[in-house]
């Protein structure tokens, strides 16, 4: 019976030309990453025309160890999902797991049960040390997963009580508007009847004033009349 794995695939996004297979392989078995199983190339060009290989990196097993974490770790929370793997002390290659099925990995066959027994149990620890790194790398992913979908329920918490709180003052504003309405109609009534009240009184000074002047009209007219009277007597006298 054979005991079976779906092992993460890497993708390294840019690998020159000259990076053979062999090399790929080398580089992550030198630095205790893992087993590869197979690498494929994807043709790519740059915006000056040189050609420059995309490569899939299909692993047999891997490694637990500290640099496995690492390089877990970062890709699980970066936010493009990718990381630097150094090969060599100043080169490295930007890589980030493989999200597209491949069919060679979705049944790989890890241990045989045929095997002698130490093989056997040789070829299990290996499998439980690659196991144990995957599940730290999917580890890491859903604790991001779970950052993000709790910063994203803070924020729609955050935003629902700004939007209440919003709301409420925009009540209030309306409220206060409409007293404020309400108060300024009151005052235009009063100011009416204010005026209502001015004009009458207006209207009736009017009167009074036409009865002053008809009044002094006719005083002059009867001091007019005296005066003639008392030229006349005065010259009669004479």
């Amino acid at each position: 019976m054979n005991v079976s794995f779906n092992n993460v695939v890497l993708f390294i996004k840019r690998a020159e030309e000259y990076q053979t297979k062999e090399f790929i392989i080398e580089a992550f078995a030198s630095n205790n990453i893992g087993k590869v199983l197979d690498v494929k190339f994807i043709k790519k060009h740059n915006d000056v025309g040189k050609s420059y290989n995309g490569v899939i990196v299909i692993f047999e097993r891997w490694n637990m160890n500290k640099l496995v974490q690492t390089l877990f770790s970062e890709m699980a929370v970066s936010k493009d999902g990718t990381t630097k793997f150094y090969f060599s002390k100043y080169r490295y290659w930007i890589i980030n797991v493989h999200k597209q099925k491949i069919p060679e990995c979705d049944e790989i066959a890890i241990v045989n049960s045929s095997l002698p027994d130490k093989e056997r149990i040789n070829k299990l620890e290996e499998l439980v040390k690659s196991m144990s790194a995957q599940i730290y790398y999917m580890q890491n992913k859903e604790e991001k997963t779970e950052r993000l979908m709790m910063d994203y329920e803070h924020k729609d918490t955050y935003h629902h009580i700004v939007n209440v709180e919003l709301h409420s003052q925009i009540d209030e504003k309306d409220w206060e508007k409409k007293w404020t309405e309400e108060d300024l109609k009151e005052d235009v009534q009063k100011l009416r009847e204010e005026n209502d009240v001015l004009r009458c009184r207006l209207a009736s000074i009017a009167i009074d004033m036409t009865k002053k002047e008809i009044q002094c009209k006719q005083l002059q007219e009867e001091l007019r009349d005296s005066s003639c009277i008392i030229a006349y007597i005065e010259n009669q006298s004479h």
